[in-house]
């Protein structure tokens, strides 16, 4: 976290944060954005989709000088839903306009590819920082106020099982979480054990299907 707000506070510099689905790059993002840097930065965070042209007329809209309306730091969620040229030539419009703004792209590891087809581009970027899946302890800190399991010897399996289906990804891990504590609250007095868990993930391939 140190270093990614290190590199999204220096300017004209290009950040990629990169992990799977649900793993907290956009959780991160705004941890950032709540923060704020030390240099006291204009951030503005969004997904790709949302960000507009530095030329549009939404960045004035205050009347003020046009400069100051423009960000200093751009924090991109889901940069990875474009190709190459679309992701180039917005960067390059900003940077036209706002040659010091400094850019975090997040996304799916898809975007490593994209920025490794424009050379220039690739040759900006300052930090490359990767969201690993969870480990199997951060998955249990993670679950503890949101499971009440039964005896010590299930709920440990339990996790474990829920840790495992998840690939460690922790917004998988809280949706299981939550659907095995409604099975646990309907049935008082009996504790969950894996078999819940695998039932549960069942039901919910087969809805999805």
């Amino acid at each position: 976290m140190a270093k990614l707000a290190y590199a999204a506070g220096q300017p004209a510099g290009i950040t990629l944060l990169c992990g799977p689905a649900g793993v907290g790059k956009t959780t991160v993002l705004r941890h950032i954005a709540a923060r704020g840097l030390p240099g006291g930065q204009v951030i503005w965070l969004g997904a790709l989709v949302d960000l507009a042209d530095p030329d549009d007329a939404e960045w004035n809209r205050d009347e003020r000088p046009y400069d100051a309306a423009l960000p200093d730091v751009l924090l991109v969620d889901e940069a990875d839903r474009c190709g190459t040229a679309e992701l180039v030539d917005l960067i390059g419009r900003w940077r036209r306009r706002h040659p010091s703004v400094a850019i975090v792209l997040a996304g799916e590891g898809r975007l490593l590819s994209l920025v490794a087809g424009d050379a220039r581009l690739e040759q900006s970027v300052r930090l490359r920082a990767t969201l690993p899946p969870f480990t199997l302890a951060e998955t249990r800190r993670l679950l503890a106020a949101t499971l009440t399991v039964g005896a010590e010897a299930d709920g440990e399996a339990v996790i474990r099982t829920i840790h495992e289906i998840a690939g460690g990804v922790p917004a998988i891990a809280v949706r299981l979480a939550d659907m095995a504590a409604l099975v646990a609250a309907a049935e008082p007095g009996r504790s969950l054990v894996s078999d819940d868990v695998e039932t549960i993930h069942r039901r919910l391939c087969l809805t999805a299907a």
